[in-house]
């Protein structure tokens, strides 16, 4: 997709005419769509992404938009597919635990790297043919390990789960330290420093108020990662050298 420098002037939209077929709407217009909703999204965030918005940036009425998308729906999954395709997939002659975190961390990186793209992700189905790849090459990776199709699947399903849930917590904790607010488990932190004789009724956490406030999310979405990885490993392994019951 071409990137639109701010401050170049654009061509505007117009509606195409009617010998123009759905294959030169979609390939003509809806790049330029997409690129100015990345920018306004990076700009204003997912709630002030509008149709209205969208239209103005590109200086056309509202109503021109859906020419090249039925909805605002299409438009924020054609949005998402658009950052996954910045992402680099693993080679499938990688170890099986080479791919799940080289799947893991690009994932990070592209979710990351785009202001309220977690949320993006987890409010769209990963439709789209670069969502789509993704989910392909991490149900391949439990494939090729030996898991059956219905159990590859729901392994799949289940690291997209975590990995999203996790970052998508990041993300939200990022912002929230930008805007002067504290991590939850630095505020647990200093409120258990405070407690006094009174962190007597929380004897498991005695002595956790630094550890808490030291928690850091990179490390603690390496350490969640590795312990995932570790109990996929040994289902691998009962799936090479199943209980004779």
């Amino acid at each position: 997709m071409q990137k639109v420098t701010p401050g170049v002037s654009r061509k505007p939209v117009r509606a195409p005419t009617a010998k123009a077929s759905a294959g030169t709407r979609a390939g003509l217009f809806r790049d330029q769509l997409v690129d100015t909703a990345l920018e306004l999204l990076q700009e204003a965030g997912l709630e002030a992404l509008s149709t209205r918005r969208l239209a103005e940036r590109l200086g056309v009425k509202s109503p021109a938009l859906y020419w090249h998308v039925r909805n605002k729906n299409e438009l924020l999954g054609l949005i998402a597919d658009a950052i996954c395709a910045e992402m680099i997939l693993p080679a499938i002659d990688l170890s099986f635990r080479e791919r799940l975190e080289k799947i893991a961390w690009e994932y990070r990186r592209i979710l990351l790297a785009r202001r309220d793209a977690p949320r993006l992700f987890a409010e769209q189905a990963p439709t789209g043919p670069h969502r789509m790849k993704l989910y392909d090459a991490a149900a391949g990776t439990f494939l090729d390990a030996g898991f059956v199709p219905p159990e590859a699947i729901a392994m799949a399903t289940l690291y997209r789960n975590y990995l999203l849930g996790m970052i998508s917590e990041e993300a939200r904790q990022s912002s929230a330290k930008q805007a002067g607010s504290l991590r939850p488990t630095a505020a647990l932190g200093i409120e258990l420093s405070h407690l006094g004789n009174v962190s007597e009724h929380y004897p498991n956490l005695s002595g956790a108020a630094e550890l808490l406030a030291n928690i850091e999310p990179e490390a603690l979405f390496r350490t969640g990662l590795k312990i995932l990885l570790d109990g996929m490993a040994c289902r691998i392994q009962e799936l090479k050298h199943p209980v004779k019951r």
